[in-house]
């Protein structure tokens, strides 16, 4: 069998960390001739701009949006039921309220126009900040508001039942045709979105670290020849160094094994791509 892994990585803090991070990112995919794709906040395309044109000279490199403010589409209610703090609160709940339509539609608008503009890429896809259960199955509004502002594909099914992680890996990419609106792609994050939120919610029964998981379900996404819509951050890599010695401590060599598998890799855009032609 094989499998399908789409790497995809959240840029937002508009900070010096995305430049650490998209050079780390940028030189690791380019050694490895691996695309991938970066879901960027409006801030930090207008605080990191020649970071981000420096990144954008990859080909490998696709690039989608994350809102302009890192603003939520739909409310978070973080309930683990373990009896330990949740992150974000330090309570045992947590709850985190989205954004108005208005604001969403104004965020995302914006961002398209950013992009487009200042990068001169056209922008198919959004994740959305935090994640959530079920994505947008629940909420056709938001899903018109995404539509007419160009919006094709998303990742936004990235938590489970509780409003925690991991997502299920059963959780594969499906259209959004009941809700009327059959050319917009799910993909979702399956797992954890990154080795912060496998620290505090894992059982730690694939091993001690956070590598022994990812390499766990490598060997399942192979065998059973699933899609993994694979999800990191660009926080604390200031620098290139600080990338290695961090992000880059288990994505390379993920990344790595993956190849070693005969896993296929595509950006997030070529496999909505990939979909819409093998719907037609």
């Amino acid at each position: 069998m094989s499998g399908t892994i789409l790497m995809g990585y959240d840029v937002e803090t508009a900070s010096v960390s995305t430049a650490g991070f998209l050079q780390g990112a940028a030189r690791m995919h380019r050694e490895l001739d691996v695309p991938w794709t970066i879901f960027v906040t409006g801030k930090t395309l207008e605080a990191r701009m020649e970071d981000l044109r420096a990144a954008a000279e990859d080909e490998r490199l696709e690039i989608a949006q994350h809102t302009y403010d890192h603003t939520l589409l739909k409310s978070v209610f973080m309930d683990p039921r373990d009896g330990r703090p949740c992150p974000h609160g330090g309570g045992q709940t947590y709850f985190q309220p989205g954004g108005s339509l208005e604001q969403i539609e104004k965020e995302v608008r914006t961002t398209q126009d950013m992009i487009q503009r200042l990068l001169g890429r056209t922008c198919l896809g959004l994740t959305g900040p935090w994640g959530y259960y079920r994505g947008l199955l629940d909420r056709p509004d938001l899903l018109d508001i995404l539509h007419r502002c160009g919006i094709r594909y998303l990742r936004t099914y990235a938590r489970d039942h509780r409003d925690c992680q991991p997502t299920p890996f059963d959780v594969q990419p499906f259209v959004y045709e009941q809700q009327g609106y059959p050319e917009m792609l799910e993909i979702g994050v399956q797992g954890y979105q990154d080795d912060f939120y496998w620290q505090r919610f894992d059982d730690r029964r694939h091993g001690p670290t956070y590598l022994d998981y990812l390499l766990t379900m490598l060997d399942r996404v192979h065998d059973d020849d699933l899609v993994w819509s694979v999800c990191s951050h660009d926080h604390n890599t200031e620098t290139l160094e600080q990338f290695e010695q961090t992000k880059g401590a288990w994505l390379r060599p993920f990344l790595q094994a993956a190849l070693d598998r005969g896993l296929r890799f595509m950006t997030c855009g070529d496999y909505y791509r990939s979909r819409v032609t093998a719907r037609a």
